[in-house]
């Protein structure tokens, strides 16, 4: 088959919709089928990425495009538009399309094509971050946050209509049948859902990636977070409880993928709060090889995550599959991890990240716990390859 992705982010960035789309393009590139993805070129650190290359056997073509969503969203040069998009597709003449995430370009953009595709498509959802059941414009009207407002305004006129763009695909995965998008399928009355839940790379089931855990507290214990930098993941939050814990010498890690105005308030934030005698210091990581990352999980001693909201985490299964204790918010799939630590606030955070820090028992314990769900979860690439492949030839096959 010749398969068409169009989604956002892609290699080499680092974030979970770049690695999950990967590991299913580059899989199913392995098995025969002719993959072409179509994906942002990306600021900052990405700004230098070619238009056009290919990479494990996967073509890839990008755009340059600026998002704001849901306040702006345009093409930064003459061939990023929503009518070269929609060429590009017709170009390639792929035998099924997959279009991943909603509130996105990739998305938002070829809503006035989708009846003119005629190829079967599918759409592949990582959730709804900004859905809410009900909105409240009332908080940030007091606040005089007019702002604030125009962006609830504009989200709750996208959820109130998404449910009829997604009912134009032959097929609408999920990742988790727990997440917040298949809540909205069932709410709309959408019958063509079905659920793949992520995998994870077989490297981090690995003997050498199995953590082990430090016997004295005064050893340099390291805090690990892999996640864009942005206001949704909240780094912020774990900084200020980092800051405030009452721990000596350690390390906190932020991995993310670009240079944006959040890291550099967090950057500015982190040399205002972090005192330099305590014996605390902060990494920040930007645009760095997937093989740098994957090193860092394996040194890390605890992974945390501050995420206002999450779907199916793909680096939450990554940690757990080193056996590395969690602490995290209550989203997504975090609480269904045995051993993780929920946290619903900053002072939780603190008193979370203090009590692993000072007892090996606490980290093993939670660690080797969060190791077992995990291995029972059953989530290895080859195993989700081979479902996304049934139902593409499914698809396929129902419009012949």
């Amino acid at each position: 088959m010749k398969i068409f992705f169009a989604v956002a982010t892609y290699w080499p960035m680092q974030d979970g919709v770049a690695n999950i789309t990967g590991y299913l393009a580059e899989g199913l590139a392995d098995r025969g089928h002719e993959i072409m993805v179509l994906t942002g070129r990306g600021v900052g650190a990405a700004e230098e990425l070619p238009e056009e290359e290919v990479h494990n056997d996967v073509f890839i073509k990008r755009m340059k495009v600026y998002v704001r969503w849901p306040l702006q969203m345009k093409g930064l040069d003459r061939e990023s538009n929503r009518e070269k998009y929609y060429e590009k597709i017709l170009e390639f003449q792929p035998d099924v399309l997959i279009v991943v995430c909603s509130q996105i370009w990739t998305f938002d953009w070829l809503i006035p094509y989708l009846d003119k595709i005629a190829c079967p498509k599918v759409f592949y959802s990582h959730g709804y971050s900004k859905w809410k059941e009900r909105y409240n414009y009332g908080e940030k009207l007091k606040n005089r946050n007019i702002l604030g407002v125009i962006e609830e305004y504009r989200c709750k006129r996208y959820y109130d209509k998404l449910y009829k763009y997604i009912a134009q695909y032959d097929k609408a995965i999920y990742l988790s049948k727990d997440s917040n998008s298949v809540k909205y399928a069932e709410l709309h009355h959408l019958n063509n859902g079905v659920v793949i839940e992520n995998a994870i790379d077989d490297v981090f089931f690995s003997l050498d990636m199995r953590h082990e855990y430090k016997e004295k507290s005064y050893d340099r214990i390291s805090y690990l977070y892999v996640a864009n930098y942005n206001e949704n993941k909240n780094q912020k939050m774990l900084l200020r409880a980092y800051a405030r814990a009452n721990i000596g010498e350690s390390c906190l890690i932020f991995v993310g993928y670009e240079e944006n105005t959040y890291l550099k308030e967090l950057k500015k934030t982190s040399e205002e709060i972090i005192d330099a005698a305590s014996g605390k210091k902060v990494h920040f990581y930007v645009h760095i090889p997937r093989e740098k990352v994957i090193e860092l999980y394996s040194v890390a001693d605890i992974f945390v995550c501050t995420s206002r909201s999450e779907t199916w985490s793909i680096v939450a299964h990554e940690a757990a599959a080193t056996a590395m204790p969690i602490i995290s918010t209550d989203v997504g799939i975090y609480g269904n991890i045995t051993g993780a630590l929920i946290i619903h606030n900053e002072n939780e955070l603190t008193e979370a990240m203090e009590n692993l820090y000072y007892s090996k028992d606490e980290r093993k314990k939670a660690g080797e716990a969060a190791r077992e769900w995990v291995v029972l979860k059953q989530c290895r690439i080859a195993d989700k390859v081979e479902q996304l492949e049934e139902e593409l030839i499914s698809c396929v096959r129902s419009a012949c």
